[in-house]
């Protein structure tokens, strides 16, 4: 599909979304979110999409907001750009394949997939403090899944300080570290390996979580049981177990 900021490929149910601004490290305008927006609704209203793979073109994966562009007034991205995934209610397997550096609001990207991995050349930092900005909502969202002192060390000490690969993994900021030449096999390894599961079970279950991570445990417990309910009724539901008594591979409706 035509899109300028973002290269946008579908193949085999996995849609394929490639930042494309390689020498500004890919940081995000305004264009580039539009774009963006306009492929996450894309991606969540095909049924034919069953899993998305994100990566940036040549060394950066995303610096960010584009400081140069912000220079006459920084958006509201808390608002309304709904340019990430979980923004734009799309709860299909997102998998996020940092091949460089990630700065600012590039997390955003990691912590709204379900399946990060990175190469080990990638480093992650926020650089927010620096320029004099108030870090949010990457090191509060952050703080959910690396804990409150991790998260607000990456916040105080901005551009001065980056995490290699291997410290983000034993952060649990990234689920696995691969050679850099291995990066994309490995993202549509895990993408086939995902495929292959009932759609509205994975999407069922990510909901859960995500919106989950909002409540107390007993709320969330009772949220993933509302969800798993919902998908008994489904097709699906009914064709796993059928599938399995007569040892064949299941064919998902997605219904």
């Amino acid at each position: 599909m035509g899109y300028e900021m973002v290269i946008y490929e579908k193949r085999d149910q996995v849609a394929y979304v490639t930042f494309n601004r390689p020498q500004q490290l890919n940081a995000y305008g305004n264009k580039m979110m539009q774009e963006l927006e306009e492929i996450w609704r894309d991606f969540g209203s095909d049924p034919d999409m069953r899993v998305a793979i994100i990566t940036g073109k040549g060394r950066g994966f995303c610096a960010g907001w584009d400081v140069k562009e912000g220079a006459a007034g920084i958006p509201d991205l808390s608002g309304i750009a709904k340019f990430t995934p979980r923004r734009a209610e799309v709860f299909k397997p997102v998998i996020c394949a940092v091949n460089g550096i990630c700065a600012g609001g590039g997390f955003r990207f990691i912590l709204e997939s379900d399946l990060p991995i990175c190469s080990e050349e990638a480093t992650f930092t926020d650089p927010h403090t620096s320029l004099g900005f108030v870090s949010q909502p990457e090191v509060v969202v952050l703080s959910r899944f690396i804990g409150y002192f991790q998260a607000l060390r990456v916040g105080l000490v901005g551009r001065y300080e980056r995490i290699s690969a291997q410290r983000a993994y034993e952060m649990g900021l990234v689920t696995e570290v691969v050679p850099a030449d291995q990066l994309q096999a490995r993202a549509q390894e895990l993408a086939e390996k995902v495929r292959q599961n009932a759609p509205l079970a994975l999407s069922g279950t990510i909901e859960a979580m995500w919106r989950g991570a909002n409540l107390g445990l007993e709320n969330a417990v009772r949220l993933s049981d509302k969800i798993a309910r919902w998908n008994a009724m489904t097709e699906d539901y009914r064709e796993g177990p059928r599938a399995f008594a007569e040892k064949r591979q299941p064919q998902w409706k997605g219904r």
